[in-house]
Order: C-alpha cells, then structure tokens, then sequence
C-alpha cells in the first residue's frame, strides 16, 4: 500500500513557478531523497507535504486519505530544517522534551520518551548541557532528537547536515542510514548534494527549477540519466559536455566528430540521422589516460593538475576543447606533457542536440 502519495502537486507564486506538477509516491519505512540545487523547490515541497504550505494545485493522500488541508499538527508529521530551532538557553532535555510538554504529556512520559531518544542517538552526554558546548553533529542529533520524540509517521529532512564540515557531514549521513535500520520511520531527506542523495535514498527525486526531471533508484539515476541537466547536475567533479555530429551509423556503433576530431563509439542508438547534432557527455572517470593506439584514441595536453585524496583531476586540452580526467595520484604527469587518451564506451552518453533528452 502507498503511505504517502502527491499528486501533480504545483506551487505558484505571483508569476513565478516555484513547483511544477510534482507526482509522487513514498512506501512505508522508505527513504526518499530529493536532490537539487539552491532554489530548485526543494524546501517548498516539503513544507507542502508537512502543511506548512498550501499547494496552488494537486494533492497530498497519506494511506489514501486526502490530507490536503490538514493542518500540520493532526498530520503526524516531524520536520527538521536546514538551521533548526534549537533553544540557546535550554539544555538538551529540554529543547528535546518541548514538543512533548506542548502536548502536556506527563512528565514521567515525558522522562522516558527523552531518554530513549537520547540512548538511539547517542546523546544522553549532552542531555544536561547547552547548546553553546555541543558539536556540529551533536547539535544537529538534538534538532532530530526533537523530531523524534513525539514519534512521528514521517520525518521530512531539509538539508539537515549542509552546514557542517565534509567528514562530518558524512559520518552523519552514515549515522542516519544506521538510525533508520533501527527505527523504520518513513524519511523525506532533501539535500543539493546529489552523491549525499543518492547514498541515503532507495529512491532519488531530482528537482531542477521546480521540474521534477526524473525519479529512480540511485542506480538508474547514475546510469541513465534521464537529460543532459540531470547528467550534468549529478556529475562530481563537472561532467564533460563536447557538441559534436553524428557522421557514420552502422550495426557496430557510430561515429562522431567533435572540433575536427573523430571517435567511434561502440553502441546503438534507435534514430541514427547521419549529420545528426548532440552532446557527447562523459565523467571525468570514464577517460582513460595513456590509451593505446586506435581509431578511438584522442591526444591532448596537460594544462592544469588538482589533488584530490587519492586521485588527481587533470585538465586536458585538444583543438581548443578542454576535458577533466580523474586519475590515479601515483600516475607521473606534469604540466605540459602530451597525453593520449580514449572514453569508456559503455559510459559514454549521447543526447539530442535540441531536447537535451538520452539518446538510446
């Protein structure tokens, strides 16, 4: 059964489009993560399935049941804002035990509802404490202790981790996915980074200015992303994009040619139009580097180096065009040195030159 389920959910303000027909269903116990730049809807989407805002058009069903105009305290639901309102002058007991003393709850219910929370998340040493002392992600554990107290049928998560630094960041994505492991609450977690999202969700959401442009499994969205912008938005580092024309279509691939280079590329295509123009997109993990000779290998020249872990990001340019290559560190190049180099045919994708949509 579908526990959560909108409906060609828009959201209008004066002449400005903020959501745009956003369709969706969420099963019980599901993560889903919705992932998209700044201003691309994500915060307005989730305070319309909470009731804190009132769709223009659509509608929001939980179990069924139309719940539209429900105001947000009979829905059950829990939100956690980017910089959630937790209380400067109130210990950790207490910021974690306001909604439950709103609702008048008795204070040994009360007692006992804390200090269960506090033991899943890990936080009872931070119970006594205000939140001047605490860590980023102990601060960030009390806002959703807070969330989780009054034991919510959902829990909708706006970029809850953004402002802490990266390793943080990611052991608290970590820490998240073992907390739903444990409880099973229904999660709604939107962020802007798109591996954050895809390493959280069982089902990815990418909203692109108020567009829902595709919905899938992380898998599916990696794979075969659904347009140019979504491929270019999920891409870190930066996706590499050359416009070029189709010129040869044969039972064995097709061949493009790209600022008076040519590459053969080894897959099939439904609609092969010799002269054809497309986008020819690749990761910066999918060029290969040293690439022994053939019709498919590109030379260029190294014109930049960043470091990055265990790998290097080389910047490579050919005939005017330039392209990123992550590489190994232990590879030895310089600045300067000629390269040659081919792509990954299988991860290579094509897209319309006019629709931007996946050529298959």
């Amino acid at each position: 059964m579908i526990f959560l389920e909108l409906r060609e959910i828009s959201k209008v303000i004066g002449d400005k489009v903020i959501l745009h027909k956003i369709n969706l269903e969420v099963g019980e116990g599901e993560i889903i993560s919705i992932v998209g730049p700044p201003g691309s809807g994500k915060t307005t989407l989730l305070k319309i399935i909470c009731g804190l805002v009132a769709p223009t058009s659509g509608k929001v069903y939980l179990e069924g049941e139309d719940i539209t105009n429900l105001p947000p305290h009979e829905r059950g639901f829990s939100m956690v804002f980017e910089v959630p309102p937790v209380y400067p002058d109130r210990t950790g007991y207490d910021n974690i035990a306001f909604p439950l003393r709103l609702k008048k709850l008795g204070e040994d219910e009360i007692r006992k509802r804390v200090l269960a929370v506090a033991e899943l998340l890990g936080i009872r040493h931070v119970l006594h404490r205000k939140p001047s002392t605490y860590s980023g992600g102990e601060y960030q554990r009390v806002a959703i202790a807070r969330a989780l107290v009054t034991q919510p049928r959902l829990l909708l998560l706006d970029e809850p981790f953004k402002n802490l630094d990266a390793k943080i960041r990611e052991a608290m994505v970590s820490w998240l996915k073992e907390l739903h492991k444990k409880i099973g609450v229904t999660i709604i977690y939107a962020t802007h980074d798109p591996l954050e999202g895809m390493s959280l969700g069982n089902k990815v959401m990418v909203l692109l200015n108020g567009v829902q442009k595709q919905l899938g499994s992380p898998l599916e969205i990696l794979m075969k992303p659904a347009d140019l912008d979504v491929d270019d938005f999920i891409s870190i580092p930066a996706l590499n994009v050359v416009k070029g024309r189709i010129e040869e279509c044969s039972e064995n691939g097709i061949g493009v040619t790209f600022s008076n280079l040519k590459l053969r590329i080894p897959k099939k295509i439904s609609k092969c139009e010799l002269g054809q123009e497309l986008f020819i997109a690749f990761r910066p993990h999918d060029l290969i580097i040293n690439a022994k000779e053939g019709v498919s290998v590109l030379r260029g020249r190294v014109i930049n180096i960043n470091y990055a872990g265990r790998n290097q990001l080389v910047s490579l340019e050919m005939n005017g065009l330039v392209v990123r290559a992550v590489v190994s560190k232990d590879l030895k190049i310089g600045i300067g040195d000629a390269i040659s180099f081919t792509l990954n045919p299988e991860r290579v994708r094509l897209y319309d030159a006019n629709s931007k949509k996946l050529l298959e």
